[in-house]
């Protein structure tokens, strides 16, 4: 079996569709030679669909479409996970992870499974590229988008932050294609490698298309936006403000959504919507793996924590006329939902990696660190002012907002982050790039500490003869 690639699993990739309707509607045919995949245009597009497919996760394991998405949220201060099972995540709540843990496991082998399947479709292009034409360049681009924001967030789990030690050992860099075990042998790349291999693979954005609508296509596939997005994010971890405000301010095209509950209501992506990974009821990760039954499972898995987190009395953003406070539901108990991803009585499911509200901190971050405080208020207000009006705002008035400087000013950048993407995986992200500790009510973990970076999955351990050279 094989020499059979599941052609199914190249083309399950939601929302990723041509103008006669949405891809998740087709029946593919179940199986396809390999030799024949790249023999016809649109097979190959239907390969490189595939890789979509990969990155958000597998027929019963998530990726970032789900569990890996979530470990980092679970990592923050501003999520209480109350289900104490091993399966949903305890170990990272807990900062416990192990080698053989499921997250990491499952985080490592899809993480690898995606980069060799982009290796894969790299190498088969250049043999084919007469056969795509004009297409050769952006699928080739699509491709290294999705290889490169795969290593992205490994280095955010496996190495120090670069902050603290841009030399320390990251992960092995696998950059060509592998069929059978022969290579396995790979030694870890420092942080910094990682990060400038990125950056490597962003070159070719200047082939992504740019926004050319309000569509699924222009949201669930790579753009330039996109690609800049994850350039920013990068030179941020890297603390290069210069380089990271080219990137943000090359983002065009897009607006906050007037509604900010608009953004998780179908069909699940708006002006606002950089890039997002969609979901169908046919390949919604299970109630273990997708964001609709951590946060909304009956049985209770991740709550939004009102006592110490962000949204607790302490921080004042709490406010009933915010907007982002009408996606919480108190339930009693100590236990208060969050309601970003379930529309209804159905769990939604997409999951949102970049939008424009981003792109605002991430400026007003970058300016508040370049000496352009200015402007970093400027989008500071631009993103607070979409929730709450200056009227109503008790704790940051426009008055008040204008006289933050310095610390203060990146203080409120980082709380509003907070407030804005709770739920969303980036809390986490922010405070390991900034090599801060990970602080919940007494429970310190410091960078220095066990947790704070994962060990290496044990089958690369087992795998992999020169991991540690």
């Amino acid at each position: 079996m094989k020499k059979y690639i599941a052609y199914s699993i190249l083309l399950a990739s939601a929302a990723l569709s041509s103008c006669s309707g949405s891809f998740l509607d087709q029946n593919p045919p179940l199986f396809v030679e390999p030799d024949e995949i790249y023999n016809k245009p649109e097979r190959i597009e239907a390969a490189l669909l595939g890789l979509y497919s990969s990155i958000k996760n597998t027929d019963s394991e998530s990726f970032l479409g789900g569990k890996t998405y979530m470990v980092f949220d679970n990592r923050s201060e501003d999520i209480v996970n109350v289900d104490e099972n091993i399966i949903t995540l305890a170990n990272t709540y807990s900062f416990k992870v192990n080698s053989t843990d499921t997250e990491n496991t499952t985080t490592w082998n899809s993480a690898y499974a995606t980069i060799n399947k982009v290796n894969i479709f790299l190498k088969h292009i250049e043999e084919v590229k007469d056969l795509v034409a004009d297409k050769y360049e952006q699928y080739k681009a699509e491709a290294l988008f999705l290889r490169a924001m795969t290593y992205y967030y490994l280095n955010n789990l496996y190495a120090m932050p670069y902050t603290l030690d841009q030399n320390a050992k990251s992960v092995p860099l696998r950059l060509e294609a592998e069929t059978g075990q022969e290579h396995n042998g790979k030694k870890r790349a420092t942080v910094a490698e990682v990060y400038n291999q990125v950056l490597e693979d962003l070159k070719a954005m200047d082939n992504l298309p740019d926004k050319s609508g309000l569509d699924e296509q222009n949201v669930t596939r790579a753009t330039k936006a996109a690609a800049n997005m994850l350039k920013m994010r990068v030179y941020m971890s890297m603390e290069n403000w210069t380089e990271a405000i080219k990137a943000g301010e090359s983002v065009n095209g897009y607006s906050l959504t007037p509604k900010f509950s608009d953004l998780f209501r179908a069909p699940y992506f708006t002006d606002e919507t950089i890039f997002t990974l969609p979901m169908s009821d046919n390949d919604r990760p299970g109630s273990q793996e997708g964001l609709g039954g951590y946060y909304n499972s009956s049985a209770y898995i991740l709550v939004v924590d009102m006592e110490n987190g962000i949204f607790s009395p302490k921080f004042q953003y709490n406010n009933s006329t915010d907007a982002r406070c009408t996606l919480l539901q108190n339930e009693g108990a100590r236990r208060t939902r969050l309601m970003k991803f379930i529309d209804g009585a159905r769990y939604q499911d997409w999951v949102p990696v970049f939008r424009y509200s981003e792109t605002l901190l991430n400026l007003a971050e970058c300016y508040a660190n370049n000496g352009s405080e200015d402007k970093a208020r400027e989008c500071f207000k631009q993103v607070r002012r979409r929730s709450i009006s200056d009227s109503n705002d008790t704790y940051l008035d426009d008055s008040k907002i204008d006289a933050l400087s310095g610390d203060d000013l990146k203080q409120a950048i980082y709380d509003e982050r907070r407030a804005e993407f709770i739920g969303e995986g980036i809390r986490g992200l922010d405070v390991f790039r900034r090599g801060e500790p990970f602080v919940r009510g007494e429970m310190v973990v410091n960078p220095k500490d066990m947790g704070y970076v994962w060990p290496i999955s044990h089958f690369e351990q087992l795998m992999n003869p020169d991991l540690n050279k």
